[in-house]
This record gives C-alpha cells, sequence and structure tokens, in this order.
C-alpha cells in the first residue's frame, strides 16, 4: 500500500462545520485537502466539528 508524503504534525483552529483533511501529503495547502490525491489510492478525511476548536493534525 502506498504511504502519504511526509508532512509536520500542525496545529489549526477550525470552525464549526465539517473540513476535508489530506491524508495523502500532496496538498499544497495542507492539512486541508486541496485535489493532490487525485490518481492516488488515498481519499481526504472528513472532520465534522460542532464549535470551534484548536486542533493537531498528525499525518
Amino acid at each position: 500500500m502506498a504511504q502519504p508524503q511526509s508532512q509536520s504534525s500542525v496545529s489549526v483552529t477550525l470552525a464549526a462545520g465539517t473540513h476535508w483533511i489530506c491524508t495523502c501529503g500532496q496538498s499544497q495547502n495542507y492539512p486541508h485537502c486541496d485535489g493532490g490525491h487525485k490518481g492516488t489510492a488515498f481519499q481526504p478525511l472528513a472532520l465534522e466539528l460542532t464549535s470551534t476548536k484548536t486542533v493537531e493534525i498528525t499525518p
């Protein structure tokens, strides 16, 4: 199975709602998915928040 490109952990503050998180490591807007996974076996992770939160994203 293919592995995502290495990225550093990042803390981000996100508003309530659905956020699409990169799992392939190819996003130019990491940790947010920008569609860079197209043509790979990776799919973005849907992160649902009910309120504004600071989260740590670890690849």
